[in-house]
């Protein structure tokens, strides 16, 4: 009896991943190694190895969360959309097959957004997104979830250009034909390359479905109050960082949803769901700084479904512009590449110059980031041509140095990516120029803004070996850092001391550990 029994009790043997693992080519251990790369860019740590493996391979079950992880690990290696069904794992929940191991049973999972599939209406992905952190029981720190290449191919905003077909002209600052250089432009869109986004017409929000109730005509000041929402939260994240007010945004967002699943009349609602798109994009902005890359791309696409929905073209090109950023901040480049192509095609012609300048730098820095430096360079020309062109704004201040602002564009922001473009394209030198002309325009009370600028600078100096100018710069940067709540902040700070471990004996270098808490001998 005792024999059977403990064969009823083991776990059956997985072959739907051993199969997939097959396909891949992988060792157990590149596989393990693979999904802690994954919960790198989603802000976990997946402490597992080829042992851990090899329990799954035997039937043992990891957490719902962690599946999310191995799925898309398998998915990128593949080629091809894995879900997490197919994984020979069972839904995650007691009584399906096989069991969950012990080390799945002790991780701190809290509550997981990882949905077999995306909801259908915006407002219910926001709902998703928001519930993660002011839903019952309150949560301040979400959970994590993977970030999905292949979600982007789903939604339709990443694209492969037909080989041999040219991205759409710039209007303006164009290179010579001599160079052969040509980049993506706004609203100028030959036929071969997927014409510019139109606005659809708002979504039908009768009244039908609910109960025959008459749909509540939307108010101007309802719009009102979700502009003034949008323009404090921006403040904030770029003056506190997305740490103070992560929480609080949600809130907000949690509420609007509950105003938009009600449906509405008249002309001012589709002004109300692009309100409710560019508090997603902050949302969105609050989640990558927190380095929860796989909830912040969930919330910046359904920005871009929101916008679409609310007839706001340009809140489109904004989102699928800051989906590029993520992506190549995570090393993804060509998906960047194709998302920054996106967003500069999918721009209506009356784009406003702020706008149309954060699209175009996000092209150069995208195209940089793919080695092509004349194209890199033409796509911040005409960044610096519609900026010039643009009027000051004076109500909203520079935005963040990772250049996705809600509403307006401005010089520190420009010289910020105009590092980045001279950064990957070799030139230390130019980076360090540019970086040190961002913080001269950034206003002193952004915070998070010159910390991270700060951070950027100190480690290019260093890699230029000039020991005194970084800890100059890194002195500014703990000065700023300790006023704000920020993911990246902190890993910038986390980084100091391993790059500086090789420079202990310098004096700049000791008063520098000391100051930032950092004892000589921890290191």
């Amino acid at each position: 009896m005792q024999p059977d029994a403990r064969r009823r009790r083991d776990p059956t043997p997985n072959g739907e991943l051993r199969g997939l693992l097959a396909e891949t080519e992988w060792t157990q251990e590149a596989f393990a190694r693979a999904i802690g790369r994954l919960g790198a860019e989603a802000g976990v740590r997946l402490r597992y190895d080829r042992t851990s493996v090899a329990r799954w391979l035997r039937g043992s079950r990891p957490s719902p969360q962690v599946q999310g992880f191995i799925a898309e690990a398998l998915s990128r290696r593949l080629g091809r959309p894995v879900p997490v069904a197919q994984l020979g794992m069972g839904d995650g929940r007691s009584g399906g097959r096989g069991r969950r191991s012990a080390e799945s049973r002790a991780e701190p999972t809290g509550r997981t957004y990882v949905p077999a599939a995306r909801p259908a209406r915006p407002a219910d992905q926001l709902a998703a997104l928001t519930a993660a952190v002011v839903g019952p029981p309150r949560a301040d720190s979400p959970p994590a979830a993977p970030y999905q290449l292949t979600l982007l191919k789903q939604q339709g905003l990443a694209h492969s250009r037909p080989s041999g077909s040219n991205p759409p002209a710039s209007p303006a600052n164009s290179p010579s034909a001599g160079e052969g250089e040509e980049h993506g432009g706004i609203g100028d869109v030959p036929t071969e390359t997927p014409e510019p986004l139109r606005p659809r017409p708002p979504r039908d929000h009768s009244p039908s479905s609910r109960g025959g109730r008459p749909a509540r005509r939307t108010a101007p000041d309802e719009v009102a109050s979700v502009r003034e929402h949008v323009r404090f939260f921006s403040q904030q994240a770029d003056r506190h960082g997305g740490g103070h007010i992560r929480t609080t945004l949600a809130a907000s967002l949690a509420a609007l949803v509950r105003r938009l699943r009600t449906g509405g009349e008249g002309p001012h609602h589709p002004q109300l769901v692009a309100g409710a798109a560019r508090l997603s994009y902050l949302l969105a902005r609050v989640y990558a700084d927190e380095y929860r890359h796989g909830l912040a791309q969930r919330a910046f696409l359904t920005a871009a479904e929101l916008a679409e929905e609310g007839g706001d073209p340009e809140g489109v090109a904004l989102a699928r512009r800051a989906l590029s950023s993520q992506a190549h901040q995570l090393g993804h480049r060509r998906q960047s590449l194709e998302l920054a192509e996106a967003a500069c095609e999918s721009a209506p012609a009356g784009t406003a110059p702020s706008a149309r300048a954060f699209l175009y730098a996000g092209l150069a820095v995208a195209q940089a980031g793919q080695g092509r430096r004349h194209r890199a360079l033409a796509a911040l020309r005409s960044a610096e041509h519609e900026l010039a062109r643009s009027p000051a704004d004076l109500t909203t201040g520079p935005e963040s140095p990772d250049g996705e602002p809600v509403g307006s564009y401005q010089d520190a922001a420009l010289h910020y990516q105009a590092g980045q473009v001279r950064a990957a394209l070799g030139d230390r030198e130019g980076a360090v120029r540019e970086l040190r002309a961002s913080l001269r325009f950034r206003p002193e009370g952004e915070c998070r803004s010159r910390a991270l600028s700060e951070a950027e600078l100190a480690e290019l100096l260093l890699a230029q070996g000039r020991l005194e100018e970084a800890c100059a710069a890194w002195e500014l940067f703990l000065e700023d850092s300790a006023l704000i709540r920020s993911g990246r902040a902190r890993r910038a700070r986390d980084r100091m001391p391993r790059l500086l471990r090789p420079y202990t004996q310098e004096p700049c270098v000791q008063g520098l550990l000391t100051r930032a808490g950092m004892p000589l001998g921890t290191l």
